[in-house]
């Protein structure tokens, strides 16, 4: 039966390590870890069937060489099992934290943010694998096993189980408050908070709690195991799995004095023939430390490239794209949504909104000029800035003057219209 238990276990990890692998995503960072972590859980299966099959069978050994491969059978699996816990607790790190994309983030997110609550979560997970390794264990009975443990091991094995299950929801729900993310991620959140608390669940009770009352359930416990981690890897396989498009972050942090300063709380129109002033400003603020989200005509793999931009979130406004960054201009209020969810999570965010005239063709100016007005509403109460490239010569003189009623102006043509903003340089 346990042979049976752990083919089976090892055959449900091979489909997980192979979903897993197979999953198209941007965050491969991410993907590395749970790899690792679901490749520790098979290096406990086998560790485990290789103990058994050589050292606490019946009639491999005397009696206390079996009850000796007994405790180094618990005590190797445990420490895999907890090395799992460890990793597992990275990943949850790298999926809720925005920045985090490779191994040199990682370790810069480490020592940014010292001492964090994940040194706090591994510290725990370490102190019991040393408790672990180190602890005596009797054992009563071979066949079943019969296993005594002190009150201090069940102890620190239930805070460090106690610790895996809180972790996860305490990320992972913060991580959504944040970001507001859709009825399918939040689906698939709690699919993997169930996984990962279930199995620090079942490794309790299956590995701890039942041999020390002589009930042996641990080939059953297995599969059940593996099940559950079957749900993490489940929840990540869609690409954009908490990789929310509008997460607020700045793009950097630069010491340097900000070339441009606007009063916050107010909507721009860029007055100019192409949308360069607008795209200087906007990264003028978020490479001082601005939180920023674009908006744009232009294929974000352009905009990127041309300005710099790595981690500030870029929708592409696009009638036809199917990309998962694509926004269709109608109706506006789409766009209005991703503009006031985005200010709605951030602080004191820019955000820039290329495109106007494609907005106003796929739509009506009237319907655009009332995006305008509920933006220009958000962004006030937010103290937000929101710029809005303005080509004066696609809009006839009432139109001008109507958004010259709602906007301030700004750019190059702004004086043939009225009086131009403020802008300190």
């Amino acid at each position: 039966m346990t042979y049976l238990s752990a083919a089976s276990a090892l055959f449900l990890s091979a489909l997980i390590i192979v979903a897993i692998a197979r999953q198209k995503t941007g965050r491969v960072f991410q993907k590395h870890v749970l790899l690792f972590a679901i490749s520790l859980l098979v290096c406990a299966i086998i560790s485990n069937v290789l103990i058994s099959i050589y050292i606490t069978e019946p009639g491999q050994g005397s009696q206390p060489a079996l009850e000796a491969g007994i405790v180094l059978s618990k005590r190797v699996q445990a420490t895999f099992d907890y090395m799992f816990g460890i990793t597992i607790g990275a990943f949850i790190v790298v999926a809720t934290t925005a920045g985090i994309t490779s191994r040199k983030d990682f370790f810069r997110y480490m020592t940014n943010e010292f001492p964090n609550s994940y040194v706090f979560y591994v510290f725990i997970m370490v102190v019991t694998i040393v408790t672990i390794l180190v602890s005596p264990v009797q054992v009563a009975q071979v066949n079943p096993p019969l296993i005594s443990f002190e009150p201090y091991f069940l102890f620190i094995n239930g805070l460090a189980v106690a610790t895996l299950i809180l972790y996860a929801p305490y990320r992972f729900i913060l991580h959504m408050r944040r970001t507001n993310p859709g009825e399918e991620v939040r689906r698939d959140t709690f699919l993997i908070i169930f996984g990962i608390s279930g199995f620090a669940v079942g490794e309790l009770l299956f590995e701890i709690l039942l041999p020390n009352f002589g009930i042996d359930l641990r080939a059953p416990g297995f599969i059940l195991e593996m099940a559950l981690v079957g749900l993490i890897a489940f929840g990540v396989r869609e690409k954009s799995f908490l990789q929310t498009l509008i997460v607020p972050e700045a793009e950097a942090h630069l010491l340097t004095k900000p070339t441009y300063e606007l009063d916050r709380g107010y909507t721009y129109a860029v007055l100019e023939r192409d949308a360069g002033q607008a795209f200087e400003i906007f990264k003028d603020y978020v490479t001082h430390g601005t939180q920023g989200l674009c908006i744009t005509r232009r294929a974000p793999k352009a905009v990127m490239t041309e300005y710099g931009l790595e981690r500030t979130p870029i929708l592409w406004l696009s009638r036809v794209s199917t990309e998962k960054n694509a926004v269709r201009p109608s109706p506006p209020e789409k766009v209005a949504l991703a503009v006031e969810h985005f200010i709605e999570v951030s602080e004191h965010c820019v955000v820039l909104l290329d495109g106007l005239e494609y907005l106003v063709s796929h739509n009506d100016f009237g319907s655009v000029l009332a995006l305008l007005h509920d933006l220009n509403e958000s962004v006030a109460m937010r103290e937000a800035v929101l710029l809005v490239p303005f080509d004066p010569t696609a809009f006839n003189e009432r139109e001008i003057a109507l958004v010259r009623r709602e906007l301030r102006l700004l750019g190059p043509l702004a004086e043939e219209f009225g009086p131009v903003a403020k802008v300190s340089r």
